[in-house]
């Protein structure tokens, strides 16, 4: 049995080898504060474009339509606002950047600026992508469903790590000190915040 568990071990290892890379840059990042990581460099491509808004529409319905006109790569549904100037802003925010597309009011035109990501910026959100999300896009779907399943096949690497450990490596000095010293921090830090 220990001879299929090392193998199971072995492979959900390797399947989240390069989730384990993404999540480990993006604690990195956040915590030294990588180049461009709460601050944009460049500022936004802007353009203008001819727009008239649907008569006696709604903010969210008028967003419905930007979300169609524009179809903005891999953003999900906008998050619709007024700004400063009564002006209706349309955000669409996805894992490479941001769209604002703001309606100019009595002009029958938008602004669309286009935020586009560092490498820095992506890695980040690239680890908060969940399944939870509303996107439209396939590529993004399918990174946030290898999230969750790495999510799992980690549970399940730290219980045949365990077993692993238990029971060909036991009478290892330093397996148990690893056992003890990952248990005591989360009772630790458990009873710490309690």
């Amino acid at each position: 049995m220990t001879y299929w568990i090392r193998r199971i071990h072995t492979y959900l290892g390797l399947l989240n080898f390069s989730l384990l890379i993404v999540f480990g840059l993006a604690g990195l990042i956040v915590t030294f504060e990588a180049p461009d990581i709460f601050r944009q460099k460049n500022g936004p491509s802007t353009e203008i474009r001819d727009f008239t808004a649907p008569p006696s529409a709604s903010d969210r319905e008028v967003g419905a339509v930007l979300a169609r006109t524009l179809s903005p790569s891999h953003a999900g549904t906008p998050v619709v606002r007024r700004n400063a100037l009564n002006q209706l802003v349309a955000e669409f925010y996805s894992v490479n950047g941001l769209v604002r597309v703001t309606l100019l009011t009595g002009e029958q035109r938008i602004q669309v600026q286009t935020f586009r990501n560092s490498i820095w910026r992506f890695i980040d959100n690239a680890h908060a992508t969940t399944i939870a999300e509303t996107v439209r896009d396939g590529v993004v779907r399918a990174w946030a469903w290898y999230i969750e399943i790495s999510i799992w096949s980690l549970i399940a690497m730290s219980l045949s790590g365990l077993w692993l450990g238990l029971s060909t490596r036991w009478n290892y000095r330093w397996t148990r000190v690893s056992l003890a010293a990952g248990a005591l921090a989360f009772v630790t830090l458990y009873w710490l915040e309690k």
